[in-house]
C-alpha cells in the first residue's frame, strides 16, 4: 500500500488525524510510548475486531451478505477519521483486508491475529 496509494493520489498527502495522533503518542517515548504501543499492538485489534468483524458483523446478517461485507468495512474506515480520498482508500483497503481474512476463515480470532500483525509492522516502521 506504501507503494500504490502514493503513486494513485501523488505522494504530498496529509496524513489523518487518526496517524497523527498515534505518532505523537509514540514520540511521548517512556511509559507512555509503551503503553500506547501496547494497546496500537493488542488492545486495539481485539477491541475492533469484536467490534467491527464481531458485533456489526452478525448485527448486519439479516440485511445480506453484500451489506454485511460492506458495513463493518465502512465503519471501521469512518472510526480511523479519514478526511482525504487518500485516507479513505488506505483504511477501506485494510477493512476489506481483514474482512476477506474473517470470511475465508470463518474465524474472528484470525483477523484479530493479522490486524495485531500488521499494527506490529506498522508500529516497527515508525
Amino acid at each position: 500500500m506504501d507503494l500504490i496509494i502514493p503513486a494513485i493520489f501523488g505522494r504530498n498527502q496529509d496524513i489523518s488525524l487518526n496517524q497523527k495522533m498515534i505518532e505523537s503518542m509514540f514520540q511521548q517515548g517512556g511509559i507512555v510510548a509503551l503503553l500506547f504501543k501496547l494497546n496500537t499492538i493488542i488492545i486495539a485489534p481485539i477491541i475492533e475486531e469484536i467490534s467491527f468483524r464481531g458485533i456489526i458483523f452478525e448485527e448486519a446478517k439479516p440485511l445480506g451478505k453484500v451489506v454485511q461485507f460492506i458495513w463493518p468495512t465502512f465503519v471501521f474506515a469512518a472510526v480511523h477519521g479519514p478526511s482525504t480520498p487518500e485516507q479513505w482508500t488506505v483504511y477501506l483497503t485494510a477493512g476489506v483486508l481483514l474482512m476477506i481474512v474473517r470470511l475465508v476463515t470463518k474465524k474472528l480470532q484470525y483477523s484479530v491475529m493479522f490486524h495485531m500483525a500488521h499494527n506490529l509492522m506498522a508500529t516497527v516502521g515508525l
